[in-house]
């Protein structure tokens, strides 16, 4: 890998110097990664705050590094030097890939950066859930201590089942899904799969069952998502397919928000037709104020954080970094 950058880097001096503009990053204004592995290119973060102002910033470009810039079709036809847009993140919502083929430009995310990081996410939110970690927290700052009722549970926050023998079914079966598996099996869990495509030998031997859909959802007491957003999937969680799920089962979004249809879901919880939803990401972010998820007690919230650690970020900025130095060529 070392020598392929060396020796990208020296067939790239006896080129003109490339212009790649950053429009935002997850490390604010630090460019020393980008800037480290682009040391013969001007890398510069650049300013804009609306449509006219982004397309005066990159017109000239010869490269984009962006995260939540809006690249729509107006912006992409200004740009008759560029090569490729890269972006910090897996999801390409914020770019007209239609505009972007239109003008032969490549758009590139990022994959894999943060598998440990969402996988931990997404059992973090499961063992919160089942061993009721929010409500015995709230239990103790409300100092409540002192009543217990063995009636409902350990201090009256109700029973909890123990995790060993439940049932995970994982839509999705990609790199964030197996690391997932893996976790849960250790967990003593049965693991159930689904999509995406499955890996049958990885799946074998880790003990992972290949069913239909709608054999897992009837059969799992917690549901987890990790697929991709298209528009195949969005809203691949239903009314219909919430149905088909068991009564009392759990639902996990560690993914794409647009996998959920919101309303359904709503219903599905307020009716307890669901027993909860455990959700880091969303239709629309941040999560309207008077969002009716907000008034319901079985759901816990996190603030769209499961791809994040310090380790992550800056395995994202090397990754997007060398997307740009192989695509100008």
């Amino acid at each position: 890998m070392q020598g392929w950058k060396t020796g990208r880097l020296k067939e790239l001096k006896e080129k003109k110097t490339y212009f790649v503009a950053v429009t935002d990053s997850p490390a604010g204004e630090d460019l020393s990664i980008e800037k480290s592995v682009l040391a013969d290119m001007r890398v510069e973060k650049v300013d804009w705050h609306d449509e006219a102002s982004l397309i005066d910033a990159v017109h000239d470009a010869d490269a984009i590094m962006c995260m939540h810039a809006p690249f729509n079709e107006a912006v992409i036809q200004s740009m008759q030097r560029c090569k490729v847009i890269t972006r910090f993140g897996t999801g390409l919502d914020n770019i007209d890939r239609k505009a972007a083929e239109a003008a032969g430009i490549p758009v590139v995310g990022i994959h894999d950066y943060c598998t440990e990081e969402v996988a931990n996410h997404t059992l973090a939110m499961l063992l919160a859930w089942n061993r009721k970690i929010v409500e015995y927290h709230q239990f103790v700052g409300q100092k409540r201590w002192n009543e217990r009722e063995q009636t409902t549970g350990i201090w009256g926050c109700g029973p909890v089942t123990r995790l060993s023998g439940q049932t995970l079914g994982l839509l999705g079966f990609g790199c964030i899904g197996r690391a997932v598996a893996q976790r849960a099996v250790g967990f003593g869990m049965t693991v159930l799969a689904y999509r995406s495509p499955p890996d049958p030998s990885f799946a074998k031997q880790l003990g992972v069952g290949l069913p239909g859909l709608e054999a897992l959802l009837s059969q799992s007491d917690y549901v987890s998502l990790h697929m991709p957003l298209t528009d195949e999937t969005r809203h691949f969680i239903n009314a219909e397919t919430i149905n088909l799920m068991r009564p009392g089962a759990v639902l996990i979004n560690t993914s794409r928000g647009g996998l959920v249809d919101e309303n359904a879901l709503v219903e599905a919880l307020g009716a307890g037709r669901l027993g909860a939803a455990l959700l880091d990401v969303y239709e629309h972010a941040p999560l309207p104020v008077d969002h009716p998820l907000r008034t319901l007690t079985n759901v816990i919230f996190t603030p769209h954080v499961g791809f994040y650690s310090e380790g992550a970020i800056q395995e994202l900025r090397r990754l997007t970094t060398e997307a740009v130095l192989r695509h100008l060529s």
